[in-house]
């Protein structure tokens, strides 16, 4: 089953290398800090509703068609970044790249989870392809990064194309319907508290690696670190069990998070880097994981989840907006109490109801 798993490399390749050179690029067209916050919250916002959307629309129609349709408006709308001229323009097309690249990852995890649960494998391809996409951003001169992102995007495309067939996913529900929310709200919540925070950094982590002494390339391979080693711990977490694998994940995010607070030299954030990659990866697989077992609704439970981190980033950014006055040291530890409060709400809040006995498998 390659299709799948190619559409992951590739898609995130094309999408990361772009979020990687974004506020560099931002920076030299004038935008400030609170600029570079705005513009990553209007791209979020975008991905928010996008994958809300589509992530439930897939679970009543053919979930192939989701991820070639989304493809190839991912495409377009990273091609349309060469024509940025300004910071307005910036805005607008940012805005149209967040709402197509939230139409196919929910039809596409879910496609994935009908033939093979091996989510950990999937989801370290998807990790691989962040990676890729990171040292791209690095290692391509500035004018070619769209041009690039946009071409692994269309090969993603000619892939889903030739490699998934239909698959057509009906629900017997109203479209409207919040029982996915309600029965995983603390997940949800929690995952929220941790990632508020995670974004806060990512919103700035490209200027925070260039003021700590980083080159371009540099940043691109710092980066690169932390999706490389999810490719590594993804597939070696793939036994444990779920709860096991988000506590960890929340206990390792603390530590991060005051690591990055302490680091002066950006030599010091490989290390720390390695660390963040097998944190994400045990919240990340444990959670897709819980929520894929548990609900018969998949491609609407991983619509919530990728539309949570999208929130997250929204209102990371405008947090960033605030610690970043009071510098980097600052975001870091605030980060790192919101996951500390996140891992505390995942322990001791009560489940609010079982999941279905007919879609919970042990």
């Amino acid at each position: 089953m390659p299709g799948p798993y190619l559409i992951q490399v590739l898609a995130n390749t094309g999408l990361m290398a772009a979020v990687v050179y974004l506020p560099l690029l931002a920076r030299g067209l004038g935008a400030n800090h609170s600029q570079v916050g705005l513009l990553v919250a209007t791209y979020q916002a975008a991905l928010l509703v996008s994958n809300m959307l589509f992530g439930r629309w897939a679970d009543f129609g053919d979930r192939k068609r989701f991820v070639v349709v989304g493809l190839f408006a991912s495409a377009l709308a990273l091609a349309a970044h060469t024509l940025v001229r300004n910071l307005s323009g910036l805005f607008l097309v940012r805005a149209l790249a967040g709402f197509c690249a939230g139409i196919f990852p929910a039809a596409l995890i879910a496609y994935f989870y009908q033939y093979n649960n091996r989510l950990g494998r999937f989801s370290g391809f998807g990790s691989l392809g962040w990676g890729f996409g990171a040292v791209i951003a690095g290692a391509v001169s500035a004018a070619w990064v769209f041009p690039v992102s946009a071409f692994a995007l269309l090969v993603t495309l000619f892939t889903a194309i030739l490699l998934l067939r239909s698959q057509q996913a009906n629900i017997s529900q109203p479209f409207f319907d919040s029982r996915v929310i309600r029965r995983n709200w603390k997940l949800y919540l929690s995952f929220l508290l941790r990632h508020l925070g995670a974004f806060s950094i990512w919103t700035i982590f490209p200027l925070y690696l260039a003021d700590i002494g980083a080159s371009r390339l540099w940043v691109g391979l710092v980066f690169a670190l932390n999706p490389f080693g999810q490719f590594l711990f993804m597939n070696l977490l793939e036994r444990f069990r779920e709860k096991l694998l988000i506590n960890a994940g929340f206990v390792l995010s603390v530590l991060v998070f005051v690591a990055f607070g302490i680091a002066r030299d950006f030599r010091q954030a490989v290390p720390i880097q390695i660390a963040l990659a097998l944190s994400w990866s045990c919240l990340y697989l444990g959670s897709l994981k819980q929520l894929l077992r548990c609900n018969p609704e998949r491609s609407t439970a991983a619509g919530v989840l990728n539309s949570i981190l999208s929130l997250a980033a929204v209102m990371g950014a405008l947090l960033e907006g605030i610690t970043g006055a009071f510098g980097y040291r600052t975001i870091m530890f605030v980060a790192a109490g919101l996951a500390a409060a996140g891992g505390l709400l995942f322990i001791v809040a009560p489940d609010p109801a079982p999941p279905p006995v007919d879609s919970c498998i042990e």
